[in-house]
């Protein structure tokens, strides 16, 4: 359980039977909110609650939720880029009959940060006049995205990021080397997240490369030059895979940096000017250089600074 204080709070509202009909769940993984989701889900449908407001896990309804099977909880998640009007005129049947296990309904809205305004404005009526006891979760990675009318008839529920030490014990299940788990842990606050990338044959090729190119750099190798012509340029083929490059390559950076500074190892590498560089190499490339040209420019700004 990553969000204990949450956790309990909520087994209180339970408890008290003081559920709100509408909620923003906001997070850093997808994951995770939609877990939590499930188990303010579990909290209004569980036949047996403990005294302390704990939804059981092990009654019909809470292992239908568990399974996402409840008849009662609907889902709404992008069709493509967006979440379109027409899926929400869709779902309004769901709204309007009855409850097949009770009297309660619950929509939850995945990825509600690209619902269109259309769409985030026909359900603005459930909201306002919910019909029965009907419930609504808009889980997102970014609140303020929503129309500020959704924003104003829910209440918030943000989901603290993981604490670092907290996310590589989970990553190290994964079985990965330690150093591959600390660039994990540098580049993503997602459990989800970690998993992929450990498990993407690009990521891992990718920070075979980078290690590669970070050698020469360390030892002020002109073949560090070469290297972005002879690998680099093909093994980022567009624009997201150039700017997640440079961002491992930044990540790589810090940790030896700070590998640096705890074993209190002082040599004629500066790391510091090397992340500096590297930073400034990323906004070239979101102001359109090529990649070519940054990763070049790059390669010569850290050998000419030894």
């Amino acid at each position: 359980m990553t969000q204990p204080i949450l956790y309990q709070k909520f087994s209180q509202v339970f408890r008290d039977k003081k559920m709100s009909h509408a909620y923003i769940i906001q997070g850093s993984d997808v994951k995770e909110e939609k877990d939590f989701a499930l188990f303010l889900c579990q909290g209004l449908f569980c036949e047996s609650l403990d005294n302390n407001g704990i939804p059981c896990g092990k009654c019909r309804s809470c292992l239908r939720i568990e399974q996402d099977e409840h008849a009662d909880i609907a889902k709404i998640k992008p069709d493509g880029q967006t979440i379109k009007v027409d899926q929400i005129r869709q779902i309004k049947s769901f709204f309007t009959s009855s409850g097949v296990e009770s009297r309660r309904k619950v929509l939850l809205v995945l990825e509600s940060e690209k619902m269109t305004v259309q769409s985030a404005n026909s359900l603005l009526k459930f909201i306002e006049e919910p019909d029965g006891e009907v419930y609504i979760f808009f889980l997102t990675n970014n609140a303020m995205s929503l129309l500020p009318t959704i924003q104003s008839r829910c209440q918030l529920i943000l989901l603290k990021q993981l604490a670092k030490d907290h996310l590589k014990q989970e990553i190290l299940t994964l079985n990965q080397p330690l150093a591959h788990v600390d660039l994990l842990v540098e580049l993503t606050n997602s459990i989800q997240e970690a998993i992929e990338l450990a498990n993407d044959e690009w990521f891992n090729s990718t920070r075979d490369l980078l290690a590669k190119w970070l050698d020469y750099f360390e030892k002020n190798d002109a073949r560090a030059f070469l290297f972005v012509q002879q690998y680099l340029i093909k093994q980022a083929q567009d624009k997201m895979q150039q700017r997640q490059l440079l961002d491992m390559l930044v990540a790589m950076m810090k940790i030896k940096m700070r590998k640096q500074i705890n074993t209190q190892f002082s040599n004629s590498i500066d790391y510091v000017r090397m992340i500096m560089n590297a930073t400034q190499a990323k906004q070239k490339l979101a102001s359109n250089v090529s990649f070519q040209n940054t990763c070049e420019q790059l390669a010569l700004r850290i050998m000419t600074s030894h």
